[in-house]
């Protein structure tokens, strides 16, 4: 959960490193309240919003250990409630730990889905009902995966190469755009 909440609007790369560090101090919610909120936020410092992000994850362990016995709950609607954590963040863990079906939706899949034309646009929440009725939810964490490392190989957000983008190419050549 941690290493989900640090990836909001942070590189991987950066995150990546921070997490290798923060996780040879830290096993469990208690060693984050020893921790204090200052020790926190000098390690993941190098990540945007740290102060934040920092915050939220002291905030978040007291949570666990209060009303969770330490561990975090597997339900979405109790997810989001704590701190740091908005509807991605819950479904991409929830994606990752249960056997449910979850479709994460970013802002890079969701840019992707409306270049696409497969949604509207209008906003992340109608991109994931969109994303969920266009396909199988045996596919959807597979898929989600797929989505961000064609994104960052083929149309990256602000390099974005018209004909590097072989699916936009693809659905152009079929007239789906």
């Amino acid at each position: 959960m941690i290493s989900i909440i640090l990836t909001t609007r942070s590189r991987e790369e950066k995150v990546n490193l921070v997490t290798k560090k923060i996780f040879k101090q830290i096993r469990s919610p208690h060693d984050i309240i020893k921790l204090g909120i200052n020790k926190i936020k000098q390690l993941i410092k190098k990540l945007g919003l740290h102060n934040k992000k920092s915050e939220n994850i002291y905030n978040l362990s007291k949570i666990l250990i209060k009303k969770y016995n330490g561990s975090i709950p597997k339900n979405i609607i109790e997810l989001e409630k704590l701190p740091g954590v908005g509807h991605k963040t819950a479904s991409l863990f929830l994606s990752n730990i249960s056997k449910k079906y979850f479709f994460p939706i970013d802002t890079h899949i969701h840019r992707l889905i409306y270049k696409w034309k497969l949604s509207s646009g209008k906003s992340v929440k109608k991109t994931e009902v969109d994303v969920k009725r266009l396909f199988k939810k045996y596919k959807w964490k597979k898929l989600h995966l797929q989505i961000i490392s064609y994104g960052k190989e083929f149309s990256p957000s602000y390099t974005w190469k018209l004909r590097k983008d072989i699916i936009y190419q693809e659905l152009l050549y079929n007239n789906c755009l």
